[in-house]
């Protein structure tokens, strides 16, 4: 009975925060809510890194940065793109923490062969499983026993909402990238 009962107070825990969640995205979504502005993607990832620092340093985790210089600028979210980051860069963290080795995690900018900005988050977790790649995207698919699974598809959205594109890939040696492109300033107005 007690573990019965457990269960059914982590089902409505879980429901409750997944509903917190959604709620939360939907207002990111309505007409008006997003606050665009010509942003420098270098500027907020050093914000993001700073920020995370402390957490990556209780794990032993070193976060390196390789920042493309004289990007363009992208018209963006400054929250929406901080909340793209955060996640991408926790889920690294939470892949490398138990690992008995030093795990690194490093976002990298540049420009892709279309002008776009190109962006990559590497770790040296514990990688992708053959076929996940596409799966963690779905909405509620979670690998972390404290996962909600709305990470992944919120982040997707957000990059999509910006013109972008966000995917995962296996790394050949352990970890995983998780790239996305923003459309550049520069290659708006070239593409017009």
């Amino acid at each position: 009975m007690a573990e019965a009962s457990d269960a059914a107070l982590r089902i409505v825990t879980d429901v409750t925060r997944a509903a917190e969640i959604i709620s939360r995205i939907s207002l990111l979504f309505k007409k008006g809510a997003s606050q665009r502005e010509l942003l420098d993607v270098n500027e907020v990832i050093e914000e993001m890194i700073a920020l995370l620092r402390s957490e990556a340093g209780r794990y032993s985790i070193a976060i390196h940065s390789e920042l493309g210089s004289a990007l363009p600028k992208v018209v963006a979210d400054r929250v929406q793109l901080q909340q793209v980051f955060m996640n991408l860069m926790l889920n690294g963290i939470e892949a490398m923490k138990d690992m008995s080795t030093v795990g690194e995690l490093t976002i990298k900018s540049q420009r892709d062969e279309r002008g776009q900005l190109l962006i990559s988050v590497v770790d040296t977790g514990a990688g992708l499983h053959p076929g996940q790649a596409e799966q963690i995207f779905k909405a509620f698919f979670t690998s972390k026993p404290e996962g909600t699974g709305m990470g992944l598809p919120i982040s997707r959205s957000i990059i999509e909402s910006h013109g972008g594109r966000l995917w995962a890939t296996a790394r050949s040696s352990p970890g995983a990238i998780f790239q996305f492109t923003l459309p550049s300033e520069g290659a708006a107005h070239q593409a017009a």
